[in-house]
């Protein structure tokens, strides 16, 4: 990366914070994904101011976790906040003399296998408290959390727990024709409420997927099995980047109704990234992750808004569009750091 990219990155990472200040005044997921984001910044050119925002608001989510265990307050999803467990892992790992961090996510974590969520007859969470409903962005929310927790606790509970739950929305959501996935099931209805191929959402589930088994050891009985469904998912979803290195609002439509999507795109190139490292896929899909990353640099402005980003929605097909999304400042963040890894990879194995 040189001198001028490190000068957008800044840009992107300094807007963050500002819009995290302003625009984000409530309580959001997105700003739980944004904390990740610039921890990521940290890790790439030691960001200690980055770093110490991100303390700042772990410590205010953690000082308002409730007594079941829901971090940032609680939320009208059961899934949500979840997310911001990540962060506070790794300030468990990073300073494991400060006992707060550790015990805080296991609060988080017991939330998951202790506390009587609403869920279906098989076990699969609810995303909402009010709606007997299974959402593919619960995945992202609980999963990496959950199998991080199993790891850095030793509690082979979260980790069946992070794939129990990642397995039976994948069971809920699957579309059988296309062999990816829809976003929302009604449990009461037995049909999809919202059965679009959403781009984000199938990112999602890759995140999910990947994060989960990196945390899982080889002779782990689940392990084969995970490795071949991103294998297979891997498969579908470059089929689906555009001539310009985008991927769409919905995987399945190209046309003007299906607005490029920076977020999505960053999301999936992001764990693309991650399987070629591990191993997994072939490294010559490094030209869909390089040809993705350059496409969203094109939509990144001086002030570092990553543009060309979808909202949040029940229904992607009206949801608001280019706005200052905290998961797209997220994702390049934490894609940069990701996508530098990679070249380097690629550089050690002499094919860049």
């Amino acid at each position: 990366m040189n001198s001028k990219f490190n000068e957008l990155l800044q840009s992107v990472t300094e807007f963050s914070m500002s819009q995290f200040e302003n625009e984000y005044k409530k309580g959001s997921w997105g700003k739980g994904l944004l904390l990740y984001g610039l921890i990521a910044k940290n890790l790439y050119d030691n960001d200690k101011i980055a770093l110490n925002f991100v303390r700042k608001w772990v410590e205010q989510s953690i000082q308002s976790q409730t007594a079941q265990g829901e971090l940032g307050g609680g939320d009208p999803s059961q899934t949500n906040f979840a997310i911001i467990g990540l962060s506070i892992l790794f300030f468990a790992t990073l300073e494991p003399e400060i006992k707060l961090f550790a015990v805080s996510a296991q609060k988080q974590a017991d939330y998951f296998v202790s506390q009587p969520l609403n869920r279906t007859d098989k076990g699969a969470i609810y995303y909402l408290k009010n709606a007997a409903q299974v959402w593919i962005d619960s995945v992202i929310m609980i999963c990496p959390f959950l199998a991080k927790a199993g790891s850095f606790f030793d509690n082979p509970n979260y980790t069946a727990e992070a794939i129990r739950q990642l397995e039976l929305h994948m069971e809920y959501l699957k579309d059988l024709e296309t062999g990816l996935y829809c976003h929302i099931w009604d449990e009461n209805q037995k049909k999809f409420y919202d059965r679009s191929l959403w781009g984000r959402g199938n990112g999602w589930i890759l995140v999910s997927l990947i994060e989960v088994t990196e945390q899982l050891l080889d002779t782990h009985p689940k392990k084969r099995q995970l490795i071949a469904e991103i294998q297979r998912l891997v498969e579908l979803l470059v089929l689906c980047q555009d001539e310009l290195g985008f991927w769409r609002i919905y995987l399945d439509d190209v046309s003007e109704n299906s607005k490029i999507e920076t977020a999505g795109t960053l999301i999936i190139i992001y764990e693309l990234s991650k399987a070629i490292r591990n191993g997994w896929v072939d490294p010559t899909y490094a030209d869909y992750v390089l040809k993705g990353f350059d496409a969203v640099m094109s939509c990144i402005n001086e002030a570092g808004f990553v543009s060309n980003a979808s909202g949040p929605t029940i229904d992607p097909k009206h949801t608001p569009y280019n706005k200052p999304y905290p998961y797209a400042q997220a994702f390049f963040l934490i894609t940069t750091l990701e996508v530098s890894k990679l070249l380097q990879f690629l550089k050690e194995k002499e094919l860049l």
